[in-house]
């Protein structure tokens, strides 16, 4: 057959390549139809495995769908009190800029605390290795109960223990309600405890002697010491 005379054959599977941007295209619509039923599973099932959440912020990275990782952040929180920001900062430094790596990974304390809405202090600790460190805000906090006060006093115990010291926002004022209500007499021991703890993990051991003095003539007994 002579080159005039040679028929091609358009039907055939390849014999024509495919445009490369319309083949990214509808990658890219596939994998987005597949992390929104990603998503729909994670938050319905409440799923703590971190994978599947970094598979999904990945993509929201990479697409730029910032609001949508936003969204995904407080999800994951809600389900596991950890941040997942702080996880993917951690392991991929290099994929933030040096603006966003130098900000702190905030933790906020909720309104009322609780034993279940504060943070442990391994995780804590593992944050503290982000370029940015660890924030806790105790900006929004207006009340505490019984095991809140208890597991506030651990972790500044274990914090200071470990010798490590995330950055606080307005918990002087916190503490300085606390330390009122101790003082006229209505606090209970926990509270206490809770204000031996800070000054330890503050190592401000004057600040702590005064409280303790007060402590000891307040309940008639001898004052904890500092070790």
């Amino acid at each position: 057959m002579s080159a005039d005379n040679l028929l091609l054959d358009f039907t055939s599977p390849g014999a024509i390549p495919p445009d490369p941007a319309e083949v990214v295209r509808r990658v890219v619509d596939e994998t987005q139809t597949t992390m929104r039923a990603l998503e729909s599973l994670l938050e319905n099932e409440r799923i703590e495995d971190m994978t599947g959440w970094r598979l999904l912020a990945m993509f929201y990275l990479a697409t730029d769908r910032l609001n949508d990782l936003a969204k995904i952040e407080k999800q994951y929180k809600s389900i596991t009190g950890v941040s997942l920001s702080a996880d993917l900062k951690q392991k991929y430094p290099q994929w933030f800029n040096g603006e966003a790596v130098s900000h702190p990974v905030v933790f906020e304390i909720p309104k009322k605390i609780t034993a279940a809405a504060l943070p442990d202090s391994i995780i804590i600790q593992r944050g503290q290795c982000s370029p940015g460190g660890i924030l806790l805000d105790f900006s929004q906090v207006q009340e505490i109960d019984n095991d809140g006060l208890k597991k506030l006093a651990q972790l500044f115990s274990s914090l200071a223990q470990e010798n490590t010291r995330p950055k606080l926002r307005q918990a002087d004022r916190f503490i300085t309600c606390l330390q009122n209500k101790a003082e006229t007499g209505t606090g209970t021991r926990a509270i206490w405890d809770v204000l031996f703890a800070y000054e330890r993990f503050r190592d401000d051991r004057e600040a702590f002697e005064e409280k303790a003095i007060k402590f000891a003539v307040l309940y008639g007994i001898s004052p904890p010491s500092w070790e």
